[in-house]
């Protein structure tokens, strides 16, 4: 992922943070997705961190994980790999 804070994180993508989990819908729109390409994603293992309590179906995300992970897409060219 990245090294940025998370307070520069948020000011890189214009972000007010909620300061709570989000949930997959939420996500889904920060990282303008669908829910179900979201899901896609979990199930495919994409390194997007969730978090499910136990005994339970739901999926929450950190908002510092899901910004990360975008920045961590960061390029300069389509030929560059994406930053690890």
């Amino acid at each position: 992922m990245t090294n940025m804070s998370f307070d520069q994180l948020c000011e890189l993508f214009n972000y007010v943070p909620k300061g709570r989990p989000l949930d997959p819908k939420e996500t889904a729109e920060i990282l303008a997705l669908s829910v179900d390409t979201l899901e896609g994603y979990r199930t495919r293992g994409v390194p997007l961190r969730h978090f499910s309590p136990p005994g339970s179906r739901i999926i929450r995300y950190a908002e510092r994980d899901v910004l990360a992970w975008l920045a961590a897409g960061a390029r300069y060219s389509t030929s560059e790999q994406a930053a690890a």
